[in-house]
């Protein structure tokens, strides 16, 4: 059986983040060419930075809706661990645009 990371197993169960070249194969096979592409993933560093500083900024009205501390050190976590990978380029997020073949 294959293991799961950290994202997978507390945050988005069953998720896949397919690499560029995963995407583009997928894309042709599907009858779609790439004919544009943005990566931000040093920008979106600044916006987990962001949801992080203010996820910990309204931790009593999270509690209040009945989340326990459990769940905010794995979402703290989270935002962290994603911010890192972001702003050192370990990870990216990018914008395909597709046309039909």
């Amino acid at each position: 059986m294959k293991s799961t990371d950290f994202i997978q197993q507390y945050i988005f169960p069953g998720g896949l983040l397919p690499s560029p070249g995963a995407f583009r194969e997928a894309a042709a096979k599907a009858g779609l060419r790439v004919v544009g592409e943005l990566d931000f993933g040093v920008d979106y560093a600044e916006t987990l930075r962001r949801w992080r500083e203010t996820f910990l900024s309204e931790e009593q009205r999270v509690r209040r809706l009945g989340f326990d501390t459990r769940f905010m050190r794995i979402w703290e976590f989270y935002l962290a661990y994603c911010e890192a990978a972001f702003a050192t380029g370990n990870t990216s997020v990018m914008q395909f645009t597709l046309q039909r073949d």
